[in-house]
């Protein structure tokens, strides 16, 4: 697939209330036109604006991360990109380093009209944590229902994975 870089700009300090902290940022995002086949890219160079809201409580994790995706470059024959994407998060903390609910991408595409402009999935899953040797790795599986896609090519179920090595802060 395409590859994407996403740069947010945050407090480094974030407030604390109601028990957790908020944190927010906003900042910019790019994708590249990495796909090896043209069915797994947009062919096209994007940039486009992001921001985060989340709760980070003791017990539950809410929030979510918007990016917002235009073409500038890239294959003449592809189409254009004008795509937003909403990842919502809905976590419980169920033990130290494990959570349980969902983390779904809407998908809006603002080229199309009607209900196949939207991509709408609900899901249910657990992220965890384990080290390899000293370094920590999270991973995550979840099942997702789309409740609305497009018509012509939409998924109506998926399955989520993902593991996710965890750097340490250079700036610390």
């Amino acid at each position: 697939g395409d590859m994407y870089y996403v740069g947010l700009f945050s407090p480094k300090d974030p407030p604390d209330m109601l028990n957790g902290k908020f944190l927010w940022g906003v900042g910019f995002d790019l994708g590249f036109p990495t796909a090896s086949d043209d069915i797994l890219g947009t062919g096209k160079f994007l940039a486009g604006p992001s921001a985060l809201y989340a709760y980070m409580g003791p017990k539950w994790k809410l929030g979510g991360l918007w990016q917002q995706y235009w073409s500038y470059a890239g294959d003449s024959d592809r189409d254009d990109v004008n795509q937003s994407d909403i990842q919502y998060f809905i976590n419980y903390k169920y033990n130290a380093t494990q959570l349980i609910g969902m983390t779904p991408n809407i998908r809006i595409n603002w080229e199309e009209s009607g209900s196949d402009r939207f991509t709408v999935p609900v899901g249910l899953g657990t992220i965890g944590l384990f080290r390899w040797g000293s370094f920590p790795v999270r991973y995550g599986i979840e099942a997702q229902y789309y409740v609305n896609q497009p018509d012509d090519f939409g998924p109506e179920w998926n399955l989520k994975l993902f593991i996710a090595p965890i750097a340490p802060n250079p700036f610390k």
